[in-house]
């Protein structure tokens, strides 16, 4: 088989297999972040970096306990974790020769905040759920991180003998 034909039939049939895998992933962070229930103490977080400023607000006034330290850090990173793997894929699958890598990078960061968003405006009517602005914020870094990771991965090739 002729090596354009080989490329051609590989890159069919990637994309189908990346595009089902964004979608898991969308649906198992959406259900993730409806399901998780809690007590609200507001309906919404309104304030950028609140929990940054919080964080380093009892850090200047005395030492803290790893417990607490971790209740704050915690959802950072976790936030920022739930949607790396969503980034990554979407980076991969909008990525193309016909599209510059910057408009990929904008079109995943822009797609990022609006599905981050959406999920929040939804949580602003959950009972149990607040709205933050900070879960957009770290989600978008989140996201961030994962196209850059989807850009090195298509940029780096491994090979195994």
């Amino acid at each position: 088989m002729p090596l354009c034909c080989y490329a051609a039939m590989q890159l069919v049939l990637r994309r189908p297999i990346t595009i089902l895998l964004l979608l898991t992933v969308t649906v198992i962070i959406a259900a993730l972040t409806m399901s998780v229930t809690g007590k609200s103490y507001s309906k919404v977080d309104p304030i950028p970096f609140e929990d940054l400023r919080h964080l380093a607000h009892r850090l200047e006034h005395k030492p803290m306990a790893t417990t607490t330290l971790s209740i704050i850090i915690l959802p950072v990173i976790g936030n920022m974790l739930l949607f790396l793997p969503w980034g990554f894929l979407m980076f991969i699958t909008l990525y193309g020769v016909e599209r510059p890598t910057v408009q990929t990078y904008v079109l995943t960061i822009l797609l990022g905040i609006s599905f981050s968003s959406a999920i929040e405006a939804v949580q602003y009517f959950l009972p149990s759920r607040v709205a933050d602005v900070n879960d957009i914020i770290w989600n978008s870094t989140g996201t961030l991180i994962g196209a850059i990771l989807g850009h090195a991965r298509l940029r780096l090739r491994f090979e195994f003998e």
